[in-house]
């Protein structure tokens, strides 16, 4: 049975300029579609989610893409990340008792890992996560080598991220009110983060490999490969 009352927030506001090149990377073609729509559909098709917003910078949410789907709601983002986020959730209103925020640079989210966010978020907030296979080294401002750090406990965290519409606003309210310095603004990458500040407890499911986060031209030539090999099914 689908669950009713879920939300999502697909933040794309981001400049990119880590892409290198002339536009943000969630607007350069994979495939026959722009990055950013990959996700957005797979979102709006979903059975648990009612609806969905996206976050665009606001010189690009003036004037909205014509190819996202019809019912998809768009809204200006802000400074920073968490800025953004706040203004995806105040625009989702209405009866949503979950809400998942998700990056619009991160186009293979699979309906699998939506299902398992949502059902997670029934109990509190949630996070993907795949566990680390390299052996990570802990190093200091010169670069060079303090420690080895274990990896049996630690994760890379993907998005979609789910939370309880009441945890999200209680948390970006109190970043509203300037609790947060800028610094801490900027370094805020995902809203577990707030969470966690808050002593919020954050549980975790499966994440997914292929649920790649395009950043670099090479990450978006893996995406492209990923597609072309069958890795991903184009056009699903």
């Amino acid at each position: 049975m689908a669950v009713r009352g879920v939300g999502a927030v697909v933040v794309a506001a981001g400049q990119g300029h880590r892409f290198g090149a002339s536009r943000p990377k969630q607007f350069v073609d994979l495939c026959g579609m722009p990055v950013l729509a990959w996700s957005v559909r797979t979102l709006v098709n979903h059975p648990d989610v009612d609806r969905v917003v996206v976050v665009l910078a606001p010189t690009r949410a003036a004037s909205p893409p014509v190819w996202l789907p019809d019912g998809v709601r768009v809204v200006p983002g802000g400074v920073f990340r968490a800025d953004s986020v706040r203004a995806g959730v105040e625009a989702l209103a209405g009866n949503v008792h979950t809400v998942l925020v998700h990056d619009g640079a991160r186009p293979f989210v699979s309906a699998e890992l939506v299902s398992r966010v949502v059902k997670g978020a029934r109990n509190g907030p949630v996070v993907p996560v795949i566990a680390v296979e390299d052996t990570v080294k802990r190093v200091d401002e010169g670069g060079w080598i303090e420690a080895t750090v274990p990896r049996g406990r630690l994760r890379r965290v993907q998005t979609p991220q789910g939370f309880p519409a009441e945890v999200l606003n209680r948390t970006h309210a109190l970043d509203d009110t300037g609790a947060w310095e800028a610094q801490d603004a900027a370094a805020m990458t995902d809203d577990a983060l707030l969470c966690e500040r808050l002593g919020i407890d954050v549980s975790t499911v499966e994440g997914d490999p292929a649920n790649l986060k395009i950043t670099t031209a090479r990450d978006l030539a893996l995406a492209r490969a990923m597609i072309e090999t069958g890795l991903i099914a184009a056009g699903s």
